[in-house]
């Protein structure tokens, strides 16, 4: 059976649904006295795409003066953090923040933005892990 024969087999759902992961906070399950888990999903290429130029500075001849890591952070887990959602309008008012930048601020610390925008990344299918580079030098 050829590849395009399996593919046609395939559900067309199943490929183009978003890889999703549930992972814990343990600093918010200890404040709440449960577990705090968030369900964070893949982010499409385009998206992607934006976060990471709207995170560069560009000088005037079109050079790169910065790029700022940090906002592109903050940017992926407004859009790969799912539940809870960080545009929810209750949930930034109840914390007196106007944008989803400003609750996912005041929600985590730098270091669990940091390990959330990295799941995403992975759900997204960059950032191969350590295992899968160990695997392709040995084949």
């Amino acid at each position: 059976m050829s590849l395009i024969d399996k593919l046609l087999q395939m559900d067309s759902k199943t490929i183009t649904e978003m890889p999703k992961k549930e992972i814990e906070i343990p600093r918010l399950s200890k404040l709440m006295g449960e577990k705090f888990k968030i369900t964070c999903q893949a982010i499409d290429g385009e998206r992607y795409a934006d976060i990471q130029k709207s995170a560069i500075d560009l000088t005037k001849k079109g050079g790169v003066r910065d790029i700022n890591l940090f906002d592109m952070q903050v940017l992926t887990i407004i859009d790969g953090v799912i539940e809870p959602s960080l545009k929810d309008k209750k949930l930034m008012k109840h914390f007196g923040c106007v944008t989803p930048k400003e609750l996912a601020k005041k929600l985590f610390l730098a270091g669990e933005i940091a390990d959330i925008s990295n799941t995403i990344q992975e759900l997204s299918g960059y950032d191969k892990s350590e295992d899968d580079e160990e695997e392709v030098k040995k084949q």
